[in-house]
């Protein structure tokens, strides 16, 4: 809930600085929604891998890691 939540929080930031023409306090006045768009594509990535292990893991189908047993080699 929380990877969701912060996806859509960082998209409506992203959206609203588009929105209010709002640029960085520096010399070269960058649009703050060019990074922030960054920041917001990779919480939605985030968000999606969450989602899937959740539904893996409800479904029962979620890889069970194997021993290590068997690699190691002393």
């Amino acid at each position: 809930v929380l990877g969701v939540l912060f996806a859509f929080y960082c998209c409506r930031l992203a959206w609203q600085s588009h929105s209010f023409n709002d640029v960085s306090t520096g010399s070269d006045a960058t649009p703050l929604w060019i990074p922030q768009l960054a920041m917001a594509a990779g919480s939605v990535i985030l968000a999606i891998a969450f989602l899937d292990e959740l539904l893996l893991e409800a479904r029962g189908r979620r890889a069970q890691r194997a021993s290590e047993d068997a690699l190691r080699n002393e």
